[in-house]
């Protein structure tokens, strides 16, 4: 490209006008949208654990055996759909109509839990079950922010929740 005489400019002074807050709205753009996808991600592995409860109730028989839910068995299916969700920051929580509730914060701190779930007491065909998840997400523009990092920049709460009612 050729410069007639009466042109000036300093391309460095351009890029810095333009550039950096380009890129800035374009690392912005990205962050919402990792958002929008992990809590999109976090409600359907919720859906998915309670799905997994409300379809091995008391009544569930697979061949001869019965289809009893431990508090483990749904917080490892909650924990493998939560796919890009780190583990030890999703907390979720069990709840029956009686109002029987089961705290797994982190999920990972019930993964190995053998407790049937749901109560005997709510076990039957009708009731309803809620799963509630709650995860911190900690934006990456926080990275580039100056002064910033996880601990010093805002960070925003996810939560999810579905309330289901047994099939079985």
């Amino acid at each position: 490209m050729t410069r007639h005489a009466k042109e000036r400019g300093s391309s460095a002074l351009e890029f810095a006008l333009l550039g950096i807050p380009l890129i800035f709205i374009l690392i912005s753009v990205a962050n919402m949208a990792l958002g929008m996808m992990t809590l999109h991600t976090m409600q359907e592995a919720v859906e998915q654990g309670a799905r997994y409860a409300v379809t091995h109730g008391a009544g569930c028989v697979s061949g001869s055996n019965t289809c009893s839910v431990t508090v483990g068995n749904i917080a490892t299916v909650i924990s493998n759909n939560a796919a890009g969700i780190a583990p030890g920051q999703l907390n979720v929580t069990l709840k029956t109509n009686s109002g029987a509730t089961t705290n797994c914060n982190p999920v990972t701190a019930c993964t190995s839990s053998g407790t049937t779930w749901p109560p005997s007491s709510d076990n039957s065909p009708g009731n309803d079950i809620i799963v509630t998840a709650s995860y911190t997400f900690n934006p990456m523009i926080a990275m580039f922010w100056p002064g910033g990092g996880s601990d010093s920049f805002s960070t925003t709460n996810f939560n999810a929740y579905t309330r289901q009612r047994l099939t079985f």
